[in-house]
């Protein structure tokens, strides 16, 4: 199970889930990030603090984002993830590819420094 909440900082859309990303709530992920990265302009936040797992279908989920999102020019952020799924990503590379921070103020000021 997924919950996923929004909110708006600054312009940014920062999605909020809880839970697992995994087989069962990766497709409900990604779609939910598809309707902001449709329907917005801006840069896209996700809050990972409330995701305890990410399986490699949540990795899947988030790479597509960040596929949709940088032909736009759009900013994509990560931030607020624990340990484990920290290490998840640093281990597949994705720390490479998507920037991750530690808390919101962070990323704010990441996009405000660009």
């Amino acid at each position: 199970m997924i919950d996923i909440t929004d909110k708006t900082e600054m312009g940014a859309a920062v999605v909020c889930p809880k839970g697992k990303i995994d087989t069962l709530t990766a497709k409900v992920f990604e779609a939910h990030l598809k309707t902001h990265i449709d329907s917005g302009k801006g840069p896209l936040l996700v809050d990972m603090s409330g995701v305890d797992y990410v399986s490699s279908f949540g990795l899947r989920s988030l790479l597509i984002a960040a596929k949709l999102l940088a032909p736009a020019g759009r900013k994509y952020i990560l931030f607020g993830l624990s340990p484990q799924v920290y290490d998840v990503l640093r281990v597949s590379g994705f720390l490479k590819i998507i920037p991750v921070v530690p808390s919101l103020a962070d990323a704010l000021a990441l996009l405000e420094a660009n």
